[in-house]
């Protein structure tokens, strides 16, 4: 009778051991799950933390509660040190990064206290898809206005190395716009803010986010997309120019795939500290994936006319990867025009 009860005893303990769940409902139940954010509430990162925040606790096993936390300063950067350098990794907290980033991290800047590649990655629900918009007050509606503009234009921008910083950089430096940025902005949400009341002329922005925000300011023609950052025209704007249509040398073009296209590949990633224990690894690119399919989550990517393009764990590692084989002239280049 002893023999059968220790036997069915390890056999509970090895099945509880095999599944992962049983062990890690109990570390999940009653505790809060942080999401952090690098920005400002409204902007985007900050809307699709919230909104992953909403499904992903019922795929978790213990059903935690999920919680963001705005993180701002420094385009991010606070936030992303922070994820790095100061948080537990106890699976408890997960940074929605900005993967704008981890271009000037790879290019060796100062202050940016992280290995992006010890990163663990656990998916990402779409992309910065990032496009140049102006305001109806700034007189430009068209690429070819602000190419041709007598002085130079005003875009917000956050701080240096971040992606919408990268795009108005790029703009002036690689492709000569006439443009002069305003950085400092806590978030694109303030930035956008600051074209609709004419205090900038315009500003890079997630096409995603602001679609979804300004339909009828782009229906009324308050607010005009004049250039997108993508390698392929987006599905919405077939007729508006890519960044690449205005770069003419090999050279033009290779800082714009370096600095601008191959970002966006891993522009909005989901992120835990290194060191995290493997299981809840596995827990959270598992639940984030569920999210990705939950019925009442895409229910609610519909009803906001959101872009759902997601990426795995896996594909989210592997670019951040690639992306790190910059040659030393390209990584010099880009520096002086990222950074001076």
């Amino acid at each position: 009778m002893k023999r059968i009860l220790l036997a069915t005893i390890a056999a509970v303990c090895l099945f509880a051991f095999a599944t992962g769940e049983i062990i890690a409902a109990p570390f999940y139940q009653g505790k809060t799950v942080r999401i952090t954010v690098g920005f400002s509430a409204g902007g985007g990162f900050d809307l699709w933390a919230r909104l992953i925040a909403r499904h992903i606790g019922k795929h978790i096993p213990g059903n935690p509660t999920v919680v963001v936390e705005n993180v701002t300063g420094a385009g991010g950067l606070i936030q992303t040190n922070q994820l790095f350098k100061a948080t537990k990794p106890d699976g408890l907290t997960i940074g929605h990064i900005n993967g704008g980033l981890i271009l000037g991290q790879m290019l060796g800047q100062p202050g940016y206290n992280f290995d992006s590649q010890k990163f663990i990655y656990i998916g990402a629900a779409n992309k910065e898809n990032p496009v140049i918009i102006f305001g109806k007050k700034s007189g430009i509606d068209t690429a070819e206005k602000w190419k041709t503009s007598p002085t130079p234009v005003t875009l917000g921008g956050l701080v240096p190395g971040n992606t919408i910083d990268n795009l108005c950089r790029v703009s002036q430096y690689v492709l000569q716009f006439p443009t002069k940025t305003v950085t400092g902005y806590k978030g694109t949400n303030d930035s956008l803010l600051a074209v609709e009341s004419g205090e900038l002329a315009g500003g890079p922005l997630s096409w995603d986010g602001v679609k979804s925000k300004r339909k009828n300011a782009f229906d009324t023609g308050e607010l005009i997309v004049v250039l997108q950052g993508t390698a392929k025209h987006l599905k919405e704007l077939p007729n508006v120019p890519r960044m690449i249509d205005y770069a003419k040398t090999d050279e033009q073009k290779k800082l714009v795939e370096v600095a601008i296209h191959y970002p966006n590949d891993y522009s909005r990633p989901f992120a835990l500290p290194p060191g995290t224990p493997k299981e809840r690894v596995e827990i959270m690119r598992k639940a984030f994936e569920e999210t990705m399919k939950d019925k009442e989550f895409l229910f609610e990517i519909e009803k906001m006319k959101l872009t759902l393009d997601p990426t795995t764990a896996d594909e989210l590692t592997t670019a951040v990867v690639n992306s790190a084989k910059i040659d030393t002239a390209t990584k010099a280049k880009l520096k002086d025009i990222l950074f001076k």
